[in-house]
């Protein structure tokens, strides 16, 4: 910690989370370890400053609140603000899955474990654009592992400070903008982001797409290309079936729906979860298999660490688990330790990742999806 830290160690917010030490910071904030002096537990707490001009908290808890009960989506544990700082109080959780993929022999998961991690992350796609959002950042370290064993096989979606209303209060697509800038982060950002279009649900497909890639090659060709602009053209240029290589040859599948969509079409989610089930079926793999990292080393005969207290004999399946209430918490909200929002490669204060907050429009599409409009969960998140 630093004297220009928000927070320091040993400090109490609200008479109730102590401060451990930092494990996390970016453009919009910084995360603490914390521990609840009620519950005991350890708990992560993202704070932003109450004067920086780009907030995101207020969308983050608005959006996590909607979510609420989602199978990939955890519950917060408090929020609020004071003059200095506004923040979330969420449950630590494991490692996020940049920091898993990097701490693999050849920083590539095998092809079993890429499909059990897809799977999960489309189901969590699914679930955010079910209640009216796109999530706009998908990207590696804004999924993390459960740290605890009934949740340890399972994959949390994070950070939903860039998220977006898509649907109307009606329930209607909303009208794209013109122009809408730049959002995401760089490395798995779609095509149409990196035109600054307005983003829809195929957009976190699309980055998805990118990861599954990763996941097995251990890169993308663009790995090292710094500027926005021309990895934009990169990508524009780059025969996509190539990226297939190493992946499951149904994969030419996914990567063909989601070039036949547009802005207000909805993906064939169903199509693409049995995409991913029919390629387990396959090969084999069932979802006790044990992960990469949950692996015996052949020369230590010991499992490599990579949770504080996931062990080989839970070996839940995660459709079977459901939401991991802890005793004292009304809610609960993950967060991955080195994560804080789209700051994995490229500065944000650069405007390299993340553009500026966008406008708004009135113009609408028909396409149901959910019909509370966002303003009814922006009251009352931060109490004082």
């Amino acid at each position: 910690m630093t004297s220009e830290d928000l927070l320091q160690a040993g400090h109490v917010v609200k008479e109730r989370w102590k401060v451990v030490r930092k494990i996390g910071g970016g453009g919009f904030g910084e995360i603490y370890e914390g521990q609840d002096l009620i519950t005991r537990e350890q708990v992560a707490l993202k704070v932003e400053s109450a004067r920086q001009p780009k907030q995101v908290l207020k969308m983050e808890v608005a959006v996590l609140k909607k979510l609420q009960g989602k199978e990939h989506v955890c519950r917060f544990i408090g929020c609020g603000r004071n003059d200095r700082f506004n923040y979330v109080v969420m449950q630590l959780q494991g490692k996020n899955l940049a920091e898993l993929r990097r701490s693999q022999p050849k920083g590539a998961f095998s092809v079993s474990t890429t499909l059990r991690l897809g799977l999960q992350i489309l189901r969590a796609i699914e679930s955010i654009h079910s209640v009216g959002f796109l999530h706009r950042d998908i990207k590696p370290s804004n999924f993390s592992m459960g740290r605890l064993p009934l949740n340890c096989r399972r994959v949390y979606m994070l950070d939903f400070g860039l998220a977006r209303q898509y649907t109307t209060g009606t329930g209607e697509v909303r009208c794209p903008r013109a122009a809408a800038g730049f959002r995401g982060t760089v490395r798995y950002a779609s095509i149409n982001a990196h035109r600054n279009r307005e983003m829809g649900r195929h957009d976190d497909l699309w980055s998805l797409f990118y990861m599954l890639v990763e996941f097995v090659n251990g890169q993308l060709p663009w790995r090292k290309i710094k500027d926005k602009e021309q990895v934009g053209l990169t990508k524009e240029k780059y025969d996509h079936r190539i990226l297939l290589k190493h992946l499951p040859s149904d994969f030419k599948q996914f990567l063909e729906h989601i070039q036949s969509l547009t802005y207000a079409d909805r993906p064939d989610y169903a199509m693409l979860t049995s995409l991913f089930e029919r390629c387990m079926k396959r090969r084999g793999v069932k979802e006790s298999d044990p992960y990469d990292w949950e692996k015996v080393d052949a020369v230590s005969g010991t499992t490599v660490p990579t949770t504080i207290t996931c062990s080989q004999a839970n070996q839940t399946n995660p459709a079977q688990m459901k939401n991991d209430y802890i005793a004292g918490n009304i809610t609960q909200m993950t967060v991955a330790a080195s994560n804080i929002s789209g700051t994995e490669h490229l500065p944000r204060q650069n405007d390299v990742d993340t553009a500026p907050i966008a406008t708004t429009e009135p113009l609408h599409i028909k396409d149901k999806v959910s019909r509370k409009p966002l303003s009814l969960y922006m009251c009352a998140i931060y109490p004082n």
